[in-house]
């Protein structure tokens, strides 16, 4: 224990006076020298960088995964939405709107082609028309009703129109 004081002492010469204040400022030192080593070791970063590494690549595939079926859900909704509009144009404008699927992935609605969006990585989008080469909207209202069918990959999605009032729903 005196050597310890005589080691403080040579530091701190106010520690041969009164002991008791060099002990405190001792641990004043200490506590001081813990706050500048606060942090992260190597190790550590690397362990946590790892594990965030390990998580990325179990999630990405099942991400990607998932996209397909959001490009075909908003390919459909596009559709839906052309096929809402054509029908409203054949009674505003009183003529016939004829709508056609492309099997390249897009659509021709009165003449005009229009191409779906892809996205990275997801397979090709195909629109084929089912019940006839294409789905004519009248001035009435009706139409001559069909299917329409978008598909990705092995999934798809099935529009049906109505022949009566020409509405464009989800087949379910």
């Amino acid at each position: 224990m005196i050597s310890r004081f005589r080691s403080s002492a040579a530091a701190h010469p106010c520690c041969l006076a009164a002991p008791a204040l060099c002990r405190l400022r001792a641990s004043e030192i200490n506590i001081t020298r813990r706050r500048r080593e606060t942090g992260f070791t190597l190790v550590e970063l690397i362990v946590v960088l790892a594990i965030i590494g390990l998580s990325l690549a179990i999630a990405v595939p099942l991400i990607a995964r998932h996209s397909g079926g959001a490009a075909l859900n908003a390919a459909a909704s596009e559709i839906r939405a052309a096929l809402g509009q054509a029908r409203s144009t054949a009674i505003v404008e009183d003529r016939t709107v004829v709508f056609q699927g492309d099997p390249g992935g897009g659509y021709w609605l009165d003449r005009n082609h229009f191409t779906l969006p892809l996205m990275a990585g997801a397979p090709p989008l195909r629109v084929a028309t089912v019940g006839g080469p294409r789905i004519s909207f009248f001035p009435s209202g009706g139409s001559s009703g069909g299917r329409i069918v978008v598909s990705s990959g092995g999934d798809q999605r099935e529009i049906a129109v109505n022949t009566l009032t020409g509405r464009a729903d989800d087949v379910r």
